[in-house]
């Protein structure tokens, strides 16, 4: 009897522990001040220096503690890619690069009403921008050449 006694106690205390150790002894994110926030805190985006050979992109945030964005949002070529709601903690998203060009846009919105924005290019390498389709042009037709002009050859007299 004193054995099971002795286990219900120590599973009691291994799972007390748990509990504790799962919220890490810290206030939640919605409880906290929020804090000043910039974009170059919290945005990470690739490095657009010269031309990509990736045909993805990971955006990452990264909030400090407190800073709860309501909406961020990523935009490839003007439309929207990810939007993500109640975001206390660190995230991330990967979209897709399309074509020769890809303009990608990050903006997000604080509970406190702060506002992130950042803004990128990127130009992939080898991918030529799209041409006008070429019209087919007609085939030269041969023009027929003049017969040569002769002079002399003849007596004059």
């Amino acid at each position: 009897m004193r054995r099971v006694l002795f286990l219900v106690l120590v599973l009691g205390v291994l799972a007390g522990a748990t509990a504790i150790a799962q919220t890490g002894g810290t206030r939640d994110a919605y409880e906290l001040q929020e804090p000043s926030v910039t974009s170059r805190a919290v945005l990470r985006l690739p490095s657009d220096d010269g031309c990509i050979r990736f045909t993805r992109a990971t955006v990452r945030f990264l909030p400090p503690p407190g800073a709860v964005f309501g909406v961020l949002t990523v935009t490839a070529n003007g439309r929207e890619a990810t939007r993500m709601t109640g975001v206390p903690r660190a995230a991330r998203t990967t979209i897709r690069l399309s074509g020769a060009r890809t303009a990608v846009r990050v903006s997000g919105t604080t509970l406190g009403g702060q506002v992130v924005h950042a803004e990128r290019t990127y130009r992939r390498c080898g991918v030529a921008a799209k041409a006008k389709p070429k019209t087919p042009q007609k085939r030269a037709t041969p023009r027929a050449t003049p017969p040569p002009v002769e002079s002399g050859g003849g007596e004059d007299g």
